[in-house]
């Protein structure tokens, strides 16, 4: 999704180990793609309609926390790979972690944090809309193709709209004195939120041709679309997100599974699943895909139960891109995406009341959280 290797790299690293490459991204990887038993899926209905701040809420403010402690920014407000050094805007996702921590916890420390994030993602903002790249020297060598970029800058989007969500989600953080400079803050970003956002929507038909394949990026390029654009008022942009949750789910199989590569991921299904959640709990209950996004989404939460064995992990057998010996990132092998399957778990039970969610939930983070 996000770079080219120039030759004299790719002599140097395996195939599966290119940053975004699109061979390990749409095609499997692993020559094992068997469909497992699992032929039926069962969707319970909703019981409760929750707003993305309660629902967090319900999960717990101590799981909030781990989350969002698990990536905290420097003191200029990188996160993850920019830290050493501005890389990309893509590696800016961990602000919805920590937004979403600091309004629940209505922390102006923790917010401070988060918006501190967003302004320094901003920082590298070009003048229509789109980031800076600035490769490391460690990856020297490497390029960039428009739709690389595109795809790069929805996945920041994506997390940047949930922020903006809890923002607006919250009576503490649009009414309270102490969150009053962060709100002023957060508006004067706003021209800069308009700019990469239209920039996005000028770019929609590279992103359906780049990740039309990809269901979970799919989800990504919705959610970018759906969060900034209700946070702006933009009718256009939530449109074009239903378009693209339309063409997610359209890549779902049978069974429940949401096709990656040649077959089924419990890994990528985790992460569709849980963008599925957040999108599901963004849309506004008139939306006339709402109800078919639930059924979905059960029925992927379904699948996803098959894939859990009893003690918590999450099965990688028959995957067709994270699994032993699989895809990687940045020269270093994926690890399967449990806190998305975490927090799938943990959604569905909180909108469907199925206990058993619950507790399939709490045996992922037993086993992965130790």
């Amino acid at each position: 999704m996000f770079f080219r290797f120039s030759v004299q790299l790719v002599s140097n690293l395996a195939f599966c180990a290119f940053f975004f490459t699109i061979h390990c991204i749409f095609l499997s990887c692993n020559s094992n793609t068997q469909t497992q038993a699992f032929t039926k899926c069962t969707v319970d209905s909703q019981k409760v309609a929750l707003t993305l701040n309660a629902v967090h809420l319900a999960i717990g403010l101590d799981n909030m926390r781990r989350l969002a402690y698990a990536n905290q920014p420097n003191a200029s407000g990188a996160l993850s790979r920019n830290i050493a050094s501005y890389f990309h805007v893509r590696f800016q996702m961990g602000i919805s972690t920590l937004t979403t921590y600091a309004i629940l916890a209505q922390s102006p420390t923790e917010l401070e944090k988060a918006v501190r994030a967003i302004e320094y993602s901003f920082s590298f903002q070009k003048t229509e809309g789109d980031f800076q790249l600035i490769v490391p020297s460690s990856l020297a060598g490497m390029t960039a193709t428009e739709a690389d970029l595109t795809s790069g800058t929805a996945f920041f989007m994506s997390s940047l709209g949930l922020s903006l969500s809890a923002m607006q989600e919250s009576a503490w953080f649009r009414t309270s004195p102490e969150a009053k400079p962060y709100r002023e803050r957060i508006e004067r970003l706003k021209p800069k939120f308009e700019a990469a956002l239209k920039y996005l929507l000028n770019q929609s038909d590279v992103l359906k041709r780049y990740d039309g394949a990809a269901p979970n990026r799919l989800f990504f390029d919705a959610l970018a679309y759906l969060g900034v654009g209700a946070y702006i008022g933009n009718a256009v942009s939530e449109s074009v997100a239903e378009d693209f949750i339309q063409r997610a789910l359209a890549l779902q199989q049978e069974p429940g599974y949401f096709k990656e590569g040649n077959g089924y991921d419990s890994s990528y299904q985790g992460v569709a699943l849980s963008l599925g959640w957040n999108i599901f709990m963004l849309l506004p209950a008139q939306s006339t895909i709402k109800s078919r996004l639930w059924n979905a989404l059960a029925c992927g939460t379904s699948w996803q139960r098959s894939r859990t064995l009893a003690n918590g992990e999450i099965s990688t057998v028959g995957n067709a891109r994270v699994f032993d010996g699989g895809e990687s990132f940045l020269g270093q092998e994926k690890e399967i995406a449990w806190k998305d399957t975490l927090f799938s778990f943990w959604y569905y039970f909180h909108l469907s009341q199925n206990a058993d969610y619950k507790r399939l939930g709490d045996t992922v983070l037993s086993f992965y959280g130790k």
